[in-house]
């Protein structure tokens, strides 16, 4: 791994902006412990947690429903936030809220359960919790959910859905496996490339984003053999490039990777196998791209591709939000190459049949 700040292409700022990040951001470790009294203080005492299936059983979701009960804090948990929700798992978690009545909601978990947890916030019109447990998709501060839309990936934006609170505390990174803290990771990079090279980028998002790549960068390797300022790291990495998405949207990386996710590659796999070439495309630390591909190839699996790519191709060349946001150019053949190189990566390296 490279400590330099990488080469990049400078896009420009947009002038005058505005920027606006209404969340109160609580980091470091053992910040968790200060749930309870951030949800009094948000004149909560019946809390609703919305994580996935896996969570409940981990040690860290017991202490913290331990600790709400100290708290004097009433708890219920729905626990089947699927990983690349739909609107019809937000229908069934707005469902499972209306039973409950809550007055303060907890998203606990990754980009996945919080993005549903925001969107039923909002719905039932209660003040929310983010607490990150992955250091990846930044969604504990962002104002958006990604929602499948008739098996489509579809951005719902709005600035009703930032949280009032995110917590992120690195201890949490713990328990993440090792092919599940690189994807994320590199999906926190993919933030931080497509929030540098946006058209909306200003100074405050740009040095946001420059600082969560090198960051994120310089200590996956670290944060994978148990070292705690790597964890640190990256879940600061993920938690700026968040902050710097706030500001600009997203861009190429998003357009490439959700023809991916839409034909079932999670999101942050997608994002993960797509990385490399982005960084070639928009000219961002684009020397890195090949020693970033070998070093993926030993934890990310690359589903074969057997996709039409020119379909592909097409769908990402008519996403015109995400490219009129890129400050690059990309044309139709250029996103063909990067399909076409994915699948040839695949089939020589063998990890399409692992």
């Amino acid at each position: 791994m490279k400590n330099e700040i990488p080469n990049y292409y400078f896009p420009g700022d947009a002038g005058s902006f505005d920027f606006q990040l209404p969340t109160k951001i609580i980091f470091g470790e053992g910040t968790v412990g200060r749930l309870g009294s951030e949800i009094k203080q948000l004149r909560g005492s019946r809390a609703l947690i919305i994580t996935s299936s896996g969570m409940p059983g981990r040690q860290s979701t017991k202490d913290i429903i331990s600790d709400l009960d100290r708290a004097g804090i009433t708890t219920n948990i729905y626990s089947s936030a699927p990983p690349e929700p739909s609107v019809d798992d937000v229908d069934k978690s707005f469902k499972f809220a209306n039973k409950i009545k809550p007055d303060i909601l907890i998203g606990l978990g990754g980009g996945s359960a919080m993005d549903v947890a925001k969107k039923v916030a909002v719905e039932i019109k209660v003040p929310k919790i983010m607490i990150a447990t992955t250091a990846g998709s930044g969604s504990e501060v962002t104002h958006n959910s990604v929602l499948k839309v008739d098996g489509r990936k579809q951005s719902f934006t709005n600035i009703k859905l930032a949280a009032d609170v995110a917590i992120v505390d690195p201890d949490l990174l713990i328990t993440m496996s090792a092919t599940g803290m690189v994807s994320s990771a590199m999906d926190a990079m993919a933030h931080a490339v497509e929030s540098y090279g946006s058209r909306k980028g200003n100074a405050i998002t740009r040095a946001l984003a420059l600082k969560a790549y090198v960051l994120t960068k310089n200590n996956i390797s670290p944060a994978l053999s148990g070292d705690a300022e790597g964890r640190r790291n990256i879940a600061m990495g993920s938690l700026m490039a968040g902050m710097a998405l706030t500001g600009t949207g997203t861009t190429l990386g998003h357009a490439l990777a959700y023809p991916l996710s839409d034909r079932g590659i999670s999101h942050g796999l997608s994002l993960a196998i797509i990385l490399p070439y982005l960084l070639e495309l928009n000219r961002f630390d684009a020397g890195y791209a090949d020693e970033l591909k070998s070093f993926r190839q030993g934890y990310c699996v690359i589903p074969e591709i057997t996709w039409n790519i020119m379909e592909m191709a097409r769908e990402v060349d008519a996403d015109d939000r995400h490219l009129s946001n890129n400050a690059r150019e990309v044309t139709l053949q250029q996103i063909a190459e990067v399909y076409s190189a994915i699948r040839d990566e695949s089939h020589n390296t063998g990890l399409g049949s692992r």
